[in-house]
């Protein structure tokens, strides 16, 4: 049966088309576009009518490639943008309107679960810790052999604290505003994360990971093949933000293996990630292309 997945995060929608047959999934399509839905939403709570207009035009660019492909079962949901704002049944009612889906937007934990249901489909959780860095939210998930499934959603992510901290979007980071950001991100850690340290088995997902990755192999063109599973050391990240922090957004756009629509949120992303290992004292991690999407494929 083929399946058509979309997401609408605060940052980018997504799509999914995939065959599912028993546990075996086989990918036929993928898409990307950045909405930036959660533009703005930080101060205001609203979606603004710009970023509406984006997230309907992803839509109906998705849409060409889910009637090409002759698809059965068409799935959308909302994230964390979606869930801070007072007006998200004007795009909802949009969408049913001009598509006739139903968007559903998820909880942080249901988020979350989603994500460990990605994650788990190739990679042994035995005992591990994911992170899930976004646009509007970060998720965290753990689970032992011990343990039932434990669930953080966190309100930071990479477009959140860009709009939060970062005056001017368009210049170099100082250090001082770098340190704005760490200490921030580290108090909410500390705050609402309840997890022992000392992991050796971390798996990252979401676009700040998977970017980090691609940046270090210095990829022109994103090979999601290549990037899954790839390991990311404490240091490798560390260099990446000492580097891009130095740079202008044009020449920061330039840089092999960031694609320039993230140029501007990479920064927060990063010290997001890099408060996360320091927290659980961990020096590397393993990225994964299978997050939320292939969760949301497997999910009933």
């Amino acid at each position: 049966m083929k399946k058509a997945v979309i997401e609408m995060g605060s940052n980018s929608t997504r799509l999914l088309i995939a065959e599912k047959s028993g546990s075996k999934i086989d990918v036929i399509d993928k898409a990307l576009i950045t909405t930036r839905l959660g533009e703005g939403v930080d101060s205001n709570k609203l979606l603004n009518k710009e970023a509406i207009e984006r997230g309907l035009h992803a839509i109906e660019s998705f849409q060409q490639k889910i009637n090409k492909h002759d698809v059965q079962s068409v799935k959308i949901i909302g994230t964390s943008a979606l869930r801070d704002v007072n007006n998200s049944q004007e795009l909802t009612q949009r969408i049913k309107d001009a598509f006739g889906y139903e968007l559903k937007i998820i909880t942080g934990k249901k988020e979350a679960v989603l994500t460990y249901k990605g994650v788990s489909q190739d990679l042994d959780l035995s005992n591990y810790i994911i992170i899930d860095i976004g646009g509007g939210s970060t998720e965290i998930i753990c689970k032992d052999n011990q343990e039932e499934l434990k669930t953080f959603s966190i309100n930071i992510g990479a477009v959140r604290l860009a709009d939060r901290f970062i005056e001017n979007k368009k210049g170099a980071l100082s250090k001082s505003v770098i340190e704005k950001i760490s200490k921030y991100v580290n108090d909410e850690f500390k705050e609402c994360i309840d997890i022992k340290p000392g992991t050796n088995n971390l798996i990252g997902v979401g676009g700040t990971i998977t970017t980090a990755a691609s940046i270090m192999l210095k990829l022109k063109d994103y090979e999601p093949d290549v990037v899954h599973n790839y390991t990311l050391k404490y240091s490798d990240i560390n260099r990446i933000l000492n580097i891009l922090r130095k740079l202008e957004l044009k020449k920061r756009k330039k840089i092999n293996g960031l694609n320039p629509h993230r140029a501007d949120i990479i920064l927060p992303g990063l010290i997001i990630l890099i408060e996360v290992m320091k927290c659980l004292r961990t020096l590397h991690l393993r990225v994964s292309e299978h997050g939320i999407l292939y969760g949301l494929l497997v999910d009933e």
